[in-house]
């Protein structure tokens, strides 16, 4: 007997079910909703648009036209809030505002704080619009300027795609736990703070072209593990990220302009940091809280860090990309050169960016792109563009009809000694002396701080024998010598000269700022019973030329007046007859014409001969507009609170530098 074959029984069972499960389907269950598309005329008429019936059923919707706060309110309902917060039946899952605009008036669509009411322009989400709202999925119009503060905070949005060139307000996504998506349009302009904290989904982000990254961007998010920046970031803040205890990358592939400070916090995992672009000017130092991180990979060109520890400079430029350099300029001759929106919040030292940006780009023979850089310099920052006339890097630059028209646009800055001998005199009189009776004071030999820094140093030993200004000479040839000079370096210490020299060399750092060296200086020649004092020589353009220079002065006793004492560059300037100058004489002198001699020796770190045409003719000359000392000069003066500081500025003149004198003879007097 053949067994029973059952392919019968099989094939009439499947028959039943699909007939059974369609008629449930046409019995038991509504199909789903089609997606809705509305097109709003008038601001205020969305709900008449979708009536009633469709208001809690439909699941997605778009929406085209301009929505004012009659609209937003509706919306909400739609996706689950009230103008009060509460839910309501709301079933809308999916929006797409892709061609919505904004409009003013109307209704209050939310009531936190206070109605809230649309303000912004047509290309800015209200904020809080759609917080705590039940939408999934949001398409954004492809023009916006702002995302509003909260915009999307608690809802229930799972991916996002931002709009190029909009501005991500602070707390735009705000606990929103289910977004494990955003993608980042290829320019942006400000990412502000705690915009994705409490996104416990988000694994990953990758940004591309953003002008600034404010600190604490990234705070709170459990579960990020990288952030990659393949563009061009103009400005970073310190402490972008925090508490991120699942982080463990962060790579800067594309060119980072300027940083803030401290890099990170709170991050416990995080083992990897890398920069394989270039980076013009990075604060960046360690970051806290982060044991796992023992190094950084550094594969890109860095050409300015202030952190040696945490980030060394290059000098090797076969790590530097051409491509990714290019790139950059563009980026930021995008923003200058179109009607494109540029960051409030970029850092003063852009400019410093910048100029390295030209002088790499003038360096790889790339002199269109430098050229129009500098055109921008020449508008922010015309004190820095004038820099290009003496860097010879640029020589081939400032050879063309292009760079000579546009140095006529920044010719007083161009000739640092034009622009000293036009500058206004000093107002030189009683007035000034009769209403500050104070002087300046110097510490006696005798000073428990001053021995001790006799002992420490041997200045004895190190001033020598011979007359006195050969002894003034060897003490400050002795600090050119073992206080290499370095402008990125000031150590974290207490500004006395004890204290500098050991942070120098516990830190193992390769030398000392000019600041640093200047007060040095002072302090050993006050060791040895010399009045000094340490003054800072700026430029015009103070506010936008960062590259000052300070020096040290000292009392002569055999020729009773003040000497000049430059350990940075081992310099000191005479007249024409070898009697050596102070800062005021040497300014003077270039204003009326007469003659100036440097020291045969004077030389940058033994690597560098420092020419009379570079540093008088430029860079002193540039650099003694403003000058500034104080009033008490002791050890440690620097790094004690509500110091008298005083600047002397021609007559006529302002700057935000201590308190102004405009009487040189006061500014100069005898130290006894």
């Amino acid at each position: 007997m053949k067994p029973f074959d059952f392919t019968f029984f099989r094939v009439l069972l499947g028959i039943c079910l699909a007939c059974a499960v369609q008629s449930v389907r046409a019995v038991g269950l509504p199909p789903e909703p089609a997606p809705l598309h509305v097109k709003v005329t008038h601001p205020g008429t969305l709900a008449a648009r979708v009536g009633t019936t469709l208001k809690y059923k439909a699941t997605a919707l778009t929406v085209e036209g301009p929505l004012n706060g009659t609209d937003l309110c509706f919306l909400r309902m739609m996706a689950g809030r009230d103008d009060l917060g509460n839910p309501t039946r709301g079933q809308l899952r999916k929006l797409d505002l892709s061609r919505a605009t904004f409009a003013a008036g109307g209704a209050p669509y939310l009531r936190k704080d206070g109605p809230l009411t649309v303000t912004g322009g047509p290309l800015t989400l209200p904020p809080y619009v759609f917080s705590q709202c039940g939408l999934e999925e949001v398409v954004l119009p492809e023009r916006m300027d702002t995302i509003g503060r909260g915009a999307f905070e608690r809802s229930a949005l799972r991916s996002v795609r931002l709009p190029e060139d909009v501005v991500v307000s602070s707390e735009a996504f705000l606990r929103c736990e289910a977004l494990a998506e955003v993608i980042f349009p290829r320019r942006f302009v400000d990412l502000m703070p705690y915009c994705f904290n409490g996104c416990s989904a988000l694994r990953s982000v990758r940004l591309h072209d953003v002008q600034f990254v404010s600190s604490r961007a990234f705070l709170g998010l459990p579960g990020l593990e990288e952030i990659i920046f393949d563009g061009t970031v103009w400005h970073i803040d310190g402490w972008f990220v925090a508490d991120c205890p699942s982080l463990r990358r962060v790579e800067f592939g594309g060119c980072l302009l300027t940083t803030g400070t401290t890099f990170a916090s709170a991050c416990p995992r995080l083992e990897e940091i890398s920069f394989s672009g270039i980076t013009l000017v990075s604060h960046f130092g360690l970051p806290e809280d982060s044991p796992k991180l023992k190094e950084r990979q550094v594969t890109g060109y860095v050409k300015r860090s202030y952190d040696h520890f945490f980030l060394s400079p290059s000098s090797d430029l076969s790590r530097l990309s051409t491509e990714k350099l290019e790139a950059a300029a563009t980026s930021v001759l995008l923003a200058y050169e179109t009607p494109m929106r540029r960051s409030r919040y970029q850092a003063t030292g852009m400019d410093e960016a910048f100029y390295g940006m030209a002088w790499l780009l003038a360096r790889n023979s790339r002199n269109d792109l430098a050229l129009r850089l500098l055109s921008i310099l020449a508008r922010t920052a015309p004190g820095m563009c004038a820099k290009v006339a003496t860097d010879s890097v640029f020589a081939e630059l400032t050879e063309t009809p292009a760079y000579r028209s546009l140095a006529r646009q920044i010719l007083p800055n161009l000739n640092y000694k034009e622009l000293i001998r036009c500058s206004p005199s000093y107002q030189t009189g009683a007035e000034w002396r009769a209403s500050h009776p104070r002087r300046f004071v110097y510490a006696a030999e005798s000073d428990t701080a001053l021995q001790r820094i006799r002992h420490y140093f041997q200045t004895d030993y190190i001033a020598g024998t011979g007359d006195e200004l050969t002894r003034l000479k060897n003490v400050m040839f002795w600090v050119h010598d073992h206080i290499p000079h370095n402008g990125r370096l000031l150590p974290k210490a207490r500004r006395t000269a004890i204290d500098l020299y050991e942070a120098m060399r516990r830190l193992r750092y390769d030398g000392m700022n000019a600041r640093a060296q200047a007060i040095v200086l002072a302090e050993l020649y006050q060791s040895l019973g010399w009045p000094a004092r340490f003054v800072t020589c700026q430029p015009k353009m103070y506010q936008t030329d960062e590259d000052a220079t300070v020096v040290t002065v000292v009392w002569s006793f055999e020729l009773q007046k003040w000497v000049m004492m430059d350990a940075s560059m081992a310099a000191y300037v005479t007249d024409e007859n070898g009697v050596p100058l102070h800062p005021g004489e040497i300014r003077q002198r270039m204003k009326d014409g007469r003659t100036l001699q440097l020291n045969k020796e004077a030389n940058w770190n033994y690597q560098q001969r420092v020419t009379h045409e570079y540093y008088l003719d430029n860079y002193m000359a540039k650099n003694l507009y403003f000058l500034s000392g104080y009033l008490e000069n002791r050890p440690g003066v620097e790094s004690d609170k509500r110091q008298d500081y005083i600047t002397l500025l021609p007559e006529g003149e302002t700057a935000e530098i201590g308190t102004p004198t405009y009487d040189d003879a006061w500014f100069w007097q005898r130290p006894f």
